[in-house]
């Protein structure tokens, strides 16, 4: 699907996910500057063809998923230094409550 991203409104819909109807369909669009696409080969070579004079960028939602992907397998690596939380108490004690209260009376 080829997606104006500053108006977000679809413009086409390719038959295929092939490099030749990719280049074809950017061809017959002049004037693009920007082609903004996840990191499959095909679809950088066709906006290589279709429109070499566009700046290929990664898509927003591709440079977040990497990103995620990235910092669970940096955690993960560095899982042996992380240390255990403390264990926090579930309710403040009886004794101490009562003994506040004493102390205002």
């Amino acid at each position: 699907m080829l997606v104006d991203v500053e108006t977000r409104c679809p413009i086409d819909l390719l038959p295929d996910r092939e490099t030749g109807t990719l280049a074809a369909r950017l061809a017959e669009r002049t004037g693009i500057e920007i082609a903004c696409r996840d990191r499959a080969p095909f679809f950088a070579e066709g906006a290589t063809r279709g429109a070499p004079q566009a700046i290929q960028v990664a898509d927003r939602w591709h440079l977040w998923h990497n990103l995620g992907e990235a910092a669970e397998k940096c955690v993960y690596r560095r899982r042996g230094c992380l240390r255990p939380m403390p264990a926090q108490p579930a309710e403040p004690q009886a004794e101490t409550v009562t003994a506040a209260a004493a102390a205002r009376a």
